[in-house]
């Protein structure tokens, strides 16, 4: 990276040798004392910006990091309209449709609207008889707490959930 002071210098100096950029550097060095100087095509793509722009500041300033991103206010509030038209609308219609690209549109899913996909799985329906039979059980579960003639402690819970001890839940065989 060269000062502006050396960039003014360079574009002066080519200007001045008539367009050679070896005599440049050669002034370059001289001047600045630096062991080694910029190459021909730095000079040239220089003084080509110069002549283009009229500046010789650094494009690139200000713009080193991440770029920019598509998660924008207006785009959530686009993807979220969708959904609550129509929420059984898949990623790759909401892209289409936005014109953002499928990550943008899984990105503004996931971290904006916190709507994460799920699994759809049919199971057996429960009969009407196995619904009275289950309110039954549980309110003679609840009689039996009440009267004390049942240990609580002694209820196990179980799911399919792998709870790990450093706090990672693993939910793949969680069914919504």
């Amino acid at each position: 990276m060269y000062s502006i002071e050396q960039r003014v210098f360079l574009v002066l100096e080519y200007h001045r040798l008539k367009e050679s950029p070896t005599a440049t550097r050669r002034s370059f060095q001289a001047r600045f004392n630096v062991p080694k100087g910029p190459d021909a095509k730095t000079i040239r793509t220089l003084f080509a910006k110069f002549q283009r722009t009229g500046s010789v500041t650094d494009d690139l300033v200000g713009n080193v990091g991440r770029q920019q991103t598509a998660v924008t206010p207006e785009n959530v509030a686009t993807v979220s309209g969708i959904i609550q038209q129509n929420p059984m609308s898949s990623v790759r219609r909401i892209a289409s449709e936005t014109g953002l690209k499928r990550s943008s549109t899984q990105k503004i899913l996931r971290k904006s609207l916190h709507m994460f996909p799920f699994k759809i799985q049919t199971h057996q329906s429960i009969p009407v008889r196995a619904v009275q039979q289950r309110v039954d059980f549980a309110n003679q579960m609840l009689t039996m707490i009440d009267s004390e003639g049942f240990d609580v402690g002694c209820i196990w819970f179980t799911d399919e959930a792998h709870f790990h001890l450093n706090g990672i839940v693993n939910k793949q065989n969680w069914r919504f």
